[in-house]
């Protein structure tokens, strides 16, 4: 069975399976390119080893940054070891997915080790910056109330941009302020919002918001069509500018949601299920982010070293 073969395997048993089609995209692509890498020969998923994934690992490590991209120019950086991480990630999973299924007796990948990755500080906005932001839609037009509910609901929920975009107008429950979103991994859950959001949602569906044509997602355009999740990205981003900050995106709102929901008292297990994290791990970098807000702020304020003792 050769590498291409197995590819198309994988796309049907995937779709089968309910897999979100960004996540087939992220493995059949990563694990296609894996294959341009290799020789002609070794097409066939029987020859290929662990020191192949090794040997790929090595070459990414000397590829520039957009090397293979349709739109984007080739840059001197090289790859960035999330990057390549990544790309090994998803090579994992599909030889994981060879294995279950049968189509090779042995898994070679499960001793490859992954390339470390340095731990980043997760970038956030502070509330001075945050009211800047806000402070830049213009809330006397529909379309600028708009654009307030959307960065208000961001901040307040930390929500996912695709999980915003998509909402439709039966899945906001006023009554118990909660909306009611679909995840990754087709997981669904309920998300928790304020009651400035609240007041803000309903009088942008009263007054603001177009009629609609054809659906029945909450966020509309001008001509009440859907607001994509590009448009909505191209939004925070343009107010952000607006602001004067320095890269403002949809993501980087939630990341300022989750560590500001931590300082202000939040625990990090309501936080896990709020934000649809499968596992602590990713959480527990926003409850570490935290955790050194509050060293930083008791080195500035600490008692015992303002004391003229």
């Amino acid at each position: 069975m050769t590498l291409q073969d197995a590819l198309v395997a994988y796309k049907t048993y995937a779709r089968a399976e309910g897999k979100s089609p960004k996540t087939i995209a992220w493995v059949v692509s990563s694990a296609g390119y894996f294959a341009e890498f290799l020789d002609p020969e070794q097409q066939d998923i029987d020859t290929i080893t662990g020191n192949d994934l090794r040997r790929f690992i090595i070459a990414l490590q000397d590829k520039p940054k957009f090397a293979n991209h349709p739109y984007n120019k080739p840059q001197q950086a090289k790859l960035s070891s999330q990057s390549i991480e990544t790309y090994c990630r998803a090579i994992k999973a599909f030889f994981s997915f060879l294995k279950r299924e049968g189509f090779i007796e042995s898994n070679v990948m499960t001793k490859v080790k992954m390339p470390k990755v340095p731990e980043t500080v997760i970038p956030t906005l502070s509330e001075k910056e945050i009211e800047k932001l806000m402070a830049q839609t213009n809330k006397g037009t529909n379309e600028g109330f708009r654009d307030y509910c959307l960065l208000l609901t961001l901040i307040d929920t930390g929500i996912r941009l695709s999980e915003l975009a998509n909402l439709k107008v039966d899945d906001i429950d006023y009554e118990q302020n909660l909306f009611r979103v679909m995840g990754k991994g087709l997981r669904e859950r309920f998300v928790p919002f304020g009651r400035r959001v609240a007041k803000a949602l309903m009088k942008y569906h009263m007054k603001s918001r177009p009629e609609p044509i054809g659906t029945d997602n909450f966020w509309l355009r001008r001509d009440g069509q859907p607001l994509l999740p590009k448009r909505i990205e191209k939004l925070v981003n343009a107010y952000g500018k607006k602001a004067g900050l320095k890269r403002c995106y949809a993501h980087k709102l939630r990341h300022t949601s989750s560590v500001m929901y931590l300082r202000n008292g939040g625990d990090v297990f309501s936080l896990q299920k709020k934000l649809g994290h499968r596992s602590l791990v990713m959480t527990r970098h926003y409850s570490n982010l935290a955790d050194s807000d509050v060293r930083a702020q008791h080195l500035r304020y600490g008692v015992a070293d303002r004391l003229k003792i």
